[in-house]
């Protein structure tokens, strides 16, 4: 989302600054005539992307698996993550044409562990990591800066994996909730 602070001018000031006049709510002009000054602020917001992460829920199930899978690095404890982006729009530039290369920033966020997103529930020495698919693994709250051109869907694939804390195991259900926010401009 693209936000910007604009200061509006209203007609009032408009036609009294065409005139010459000061207008302040507090003071009085000569000849008795009452004075005043508006200013307004704002945002100017563009439309957001559409996201698709392939299912309605935007939930990514890992299968039952045991423990010396993860121990082994067992592929059961890696999904893919394909998030898939389009409408973000383009800008216009001076000329009021469309502007077709959009920046965009991205940032995971959710609970840490480390270099790792913490997960909750009975399971214990696990956390969820997130690389992307060139295998740069992705910590909470590291922004992510790339381009693309806004009259494309833009494809972002991530890889999450169950990896190992540190510390003791325990079988148990987990979960974890993992916010992806999008800047684009």
């Amino acid at each position: 989302m693209i936000r910007s602070s604009v200061l509006l001018l209203s007609p009032l000031l408009l036609f009294s600054g065409l005139f010459g006049a000061s207008l302040r709510a507090d003071e009085i002009a000569v000849g008795g005539a009452l004075k005043g000054r508006v200013q307004l602020s704002g945002s100017i917001v563009d439309t957001g992307c559409v996201m698709s992460v392939g299912n309605e829920g935007q939930a990514v199930v890992f299968q039952p698996a045991a423990l010396h899978g993860l121990i082994h690095g067992d592929a059961s404890f890696q999904r893919p993550l394909n998030i898939l982006l389009s409408g973000c729009g383009g800008e216009l530039d001076s000329q009021g044409q469309t502007s077709s290369l959009r920046a965009l920033k991205l940032t995971f966020e959710g609970d840490s562990s480390g270099r790792y997103f913490d997960l909750q529930g009975v399971a214990q020495g696990v956390a969820l990591q997130i690389k992307d698919s060139r295998g740069k693994l992705i910590t909470p709250g590291m922004s992510l800066d790339g381009a693309a051109r806004a009259d494309d869907a833009i494809e972002l694939n991530y890889f999450l994996e169950l990896v190992g804390t540190g510390s003791s195991l325990q079988a148990g259900n987990y979960h974890a909730t993992v916010k992806l926010s999008i800047e684009h401009f």
